[in-house]
């Protein structure tokens, strides 16, 4: 009798610091707010006019809050302005990555769209048919620390994807004028596989692009595999703050699904560094 009351203490004991860990190590990160990277903001450039002793701010942070938002509640208020510094830093992206000569993506997850752009040229629009944000963002949804998160464009680190960046054709050239007649003058295009891009970006944040078509069952197992890849990762560093007690901030994710081409010519049509300019 003794020795079941001692193994149903240390049993209960045990399960209840099992259910503390996971608590602690997985539960916490995903219900509370996990703090994003931290990004450190240029400072303004202060110019000084010729011929005379005032300075002026080229930066427009600095400009003075208008009076009618002053007047209103302190709640609206401050969401206005919120509102306003996000849209400034948004739109001051847009005009930094338009000095540059390369394309780069703008996603829009306000009005649900992906866009990719060069020199503040659309190129091709996509509308995003249904998007997913992690909760570790949708915590600071109104708060200044995810506005300096986003005040500059994100630089891709690392891409992954069932679909080659580039892909072309093989063709056998002919032996003669015959057999050279015989061939096809317009190549068929290829079919267009079954799509699923993970992109890793710096401070932090993972974008993941699905297709909205069910795939084939080649591609489904392809897209399984890729998704299994990360997961299986996820699992190996959740076991590790298991084991050495130490809380790992999870990635921020944002999926969104397209359509399939679309999807196909955004992957394809960025360069290599990809940057991308964020809108929540």
């Amino acid at each position: 009798m003794k020795n079941k009351i001692a193994f149903l203490l240390i049993t209960c004991i045990l399960g209840v610091l099992v259910i503390y860990i996971l608590v602690i190590s997985i539960v916490m990160p995903v219900m509370t707010k996990t703090a994003l990277p931290k990004v450190f903001i240029n400072a303004p450039v202060v110019k000084e006019k010729s011929g005379k002793g005032k300075t002026e701010n080229s930066n427009p942070k600095e400009e003075p809050i208008p009076d009618s938002l002053v007047a209103k509640s302190s709640k609206d208020g401050l969401k206005d302005i919120f509102d306003l510094r996000k849209k400034e830093n948004w739109l001051q992206s847009r005009f930094e990555l338009a000095s540059e000569d390369s394309m780069y993506l703008v996603l829009d997850l306000a009005h649900n769209t992906a866009v990719i752009e060069m020199k503040g040229i659309v190129l091709h629009e996509c509308k995003i048919v249904k998007s997913e944000v992690s909760n570790s963002i949708k915590m600071f949804r109104n708060e200044t620390f995810l506005l300096n998160w986003m005040a500059e464009p994100f630089t891709v680190k690392h891409i992954d994807s069932t679909i080659p960046k580039i892909s072309f054709i093989e063709k056998i050239a002919p032996k003669d004028t015959i057999e050279a007649n015989k061939v096809e003058v317009e190549p068929k295009l290829p079919e267009l596989e079954d799509v699923y891009i993970i992109l890793d970006f710096d401070r932090n944040i993972r974008l993941v692009i699905q297709q909205n078509e069910k795939p084939t069952e080649k591609g489904k197992k392809a897209i399984s595999d890729l998704s299994w890849k990360y997961q299986l990762a996820e699992i190996k560093r959740t076991v590790q703050s298991l084991t050495k007690f130490n809380r790992q901030p999870s990635m921020p994710q944002i999926t969104i699904t397209l359509p399939k081409s679309d999807a196909t010519i955004l992957y394809k049509s960025l360069p290599v560094n990809i940057k991308m300019i964020l809108r929540i």
